[in-house]
């Protein structure tokens, strides 16, 4: 994989296909400065052979394909029953919705030998993505009326394809269980969780 030390600016727009034949289509796309183009998709609909889950997956010429699964929460996937893989390689998710400190409350990910930690500043500001030597920082970018808010990304270290995957499809998941806000709302809807799992 390419890298370098030089910081890496990028923005990413939002988007949605509706084709006549097929089922919408929503997400995220745009240029990674070297890395070139990127795209990540959901779709918006419920779907109830899904089985309460939802998809979203990263693809790019210079990127491995990246899916993340997670039981569908708020119209996106979540970090409920989460899974994660890269070019068909899983990636190890843990993280304890129950924390009260920050650091306790983040996304920790394993893939490859590499030790992520994912944390998120608050509702509405940046995601932070780190491994030794390399961050990414993933925040709200400009607003456009007709599509919504984008995204702006700064990676700095030596990140590569795969660090960069991880934080860009991290962008299309509900991740405010990860802040002590967002853990509160999210009470009742793990409690809901853990009947409906016990009753699959």
């Amino acid at each position: 994989m390419e890298t370098s030390s030089e910081p890496l600016k990028f923005e990413l727009a939002p988007y949605t296909d509706r084709p006549k034949k097929a089922l919408p289509t929503t997400g995220i796309r745009g240029d990674v400065g070297r890395f070139g183009a990127v795209a990540v998709e959901r779709c918006p609909l419920h779907r109830p052979q899904a089985k309460g889950m939802d998809t979203v997956r990263l693809t790019g010429p210079a990127f491995p394909e990246t899916v993340f699964r997670g039981k569908r929460r708020s119209g996106m996937p979540s970090l409920f029953k989460a899974e994660l893989t890269l070019d068909g390689g899983p990636a190890e998710l843990r993280f304890n919705p129950r924390a009260l400190r920050k650091e306790d409350r983040a996304l920790r990910i394993a893939y490859e030998g590499r030790e992520y930690v994912y944390s998120v500043e608050g509702l509405g500001k940046a995601k932070v993505l780190e491994r030794e030597g390399v961050r990414v920082s993933m925040q709200p970018g400009r607003f456009v009326p007709s599509t919504g808010t984008g995204t702006t990304g700064t990676a700095t270290g030596p990140a590569d394809a795969v660090d960069l995957a991880i934080a860009i499809v991290l962008e299309q998941v509900d991740t405010d269980v990860l802040t002590l806000g967002g853990a509160a709302l999210s009470s009742p809807f793990a409690l809901m969780q853990h009947f409906s799992d016990r009753a699959e």
